[in-house]
């Protein structure tokens, strides 16, 4: 599948994790990728919007809500590309605005942004939708959050991107869970890059139950794309550390944040890559792990760590 030009993001080893839990402890940092702010939804946004270079599209629609990672991705690779984009923005809180850093950057990048909220979503989607198509406006529309086949096979890819940067064995990987479309990639890419390891989804908004079913979808989406019969048995799945739901964050989370920022020098925020690394902490501080190979992979987020400073007391 192509996408547009990108760097490969850095592989380190997070040293005062690796002696704390006496492991050797690398991170895939897609928190410095090189586009649009970095991150998950950056790196996949080069596979979903690159279609829109050889076609003659207007507008660029899609949805999320206000500290969306993608929708502020999305945003400046579309001004990039001097394509419009229109989001249907969502919330039952207009407050949620006011702090958000994601959605100011979509402002400045120039966004049309149609309000509603979570209930109106579909309908408001449709109803954009048809407008744009009676006005006859040339247009892409993608689900909110990347998730697609391309923004599956961004992850896929992006594991054998990581196969070229470490020969050796990864006896288990950690990543944030939210649309479910990079874990889905990631668990594919590691059964064929990395066989024999095991995959820990963190949850950031979902219990199992209600992932399953958006886990599947994507799943189905690669295995026809790829003619292959992918599962999630190298799949751990935790939902434990939701702490009441999504956007939740709780003195224990921002202490292992703040740690990991002033102990290691790496930004993780606590609505995503913050609560997966909290996560991975009490997983690996309840288990004897010796000697293994762990891999972190930090998905970004580092803009609502700057929304959320006030949580922090310094």
């Amino acid at each position: 599948m192509q996408h547009l030009k990108f760097d490969v993001t850095p592989l380190e080893e997070l040293s005062y994790y690796s002696q704390k839990f006496n492991i050797r402890c690398l991170c895939k940092r897609d928190d410095l990728f090189n586009k649009a702010g970095g991150g998950s939804k950056a790196r996949m946004l080069q596979y979903i919007l690159y279609p829109l270079y050889n076609e003659k599209v207007d507008v660029f629609l899609t949805a999320g809500g206000p500290c969306s990672n993608y929708n502020r991705a999305a945003a400046l690779l579309c001004a990039e590309m001097g394509i419009q984009m229109r989001l249907v923005s969502y919330t039952d809180n207009l407050s949620d605005y006011e702090n958000s850093l994601n959605y100011y950057l979509t402002n400045l990048a120039g966004v049309e942004h149609i309000y509603c909220t979570k209930t109106e979503v579909v309908e408001t989607i449709q109803k954009t939708i048809a407008e744009m198509e009676e006005n006859a406006v040339s247009f892409r529309y993608c689900y909110g959050g990347g998730k697609s086949l391309e923004g599956v096979y961004a992850y896929y890819d992006a594991v054998r991107e990581l196969k070229y940067q470490y020969r050796g064995k990864i006896d288990e990987i950690y990543v944030a869970c939210g649309t479910g479309t990079t874990l889905t990639g990631i668990c594919c890419g590691m059964q064929e890059f990395f066989p024999t390891a095991r995959v820990h989804g963190i949850s950031v908004a979902r219990c199992y139950v209600d992932e399953k079913k958006v886990l599947d979808e994507d799943l189905a989406y690669l295995n026809n794309y790829l003619n292959k019969q992918y599962d999630f048995s190298n799949l751990i799945f935790h939902d434990e550390f939701l702490f009441g739901g999504y956007g939740h964050s709780p003195n224990e989370e921002l202490k292992t944040i703040r740690e990991c920022i002033s102990r290691q020098g790496m930004l993780v925020d606590p609505t995503y890559s913050g609560k997966a690394f909290h996560g991975m902490c009490e997983i690996l501080s309840e288990r004897e792990q010796s000697g293994k190979t762990v891999l972190f992979w930090n998905t970004g987020g580092m803009m609502n760590l700057f929304s959320q400073k006030t949580e922090f007391k310094l």
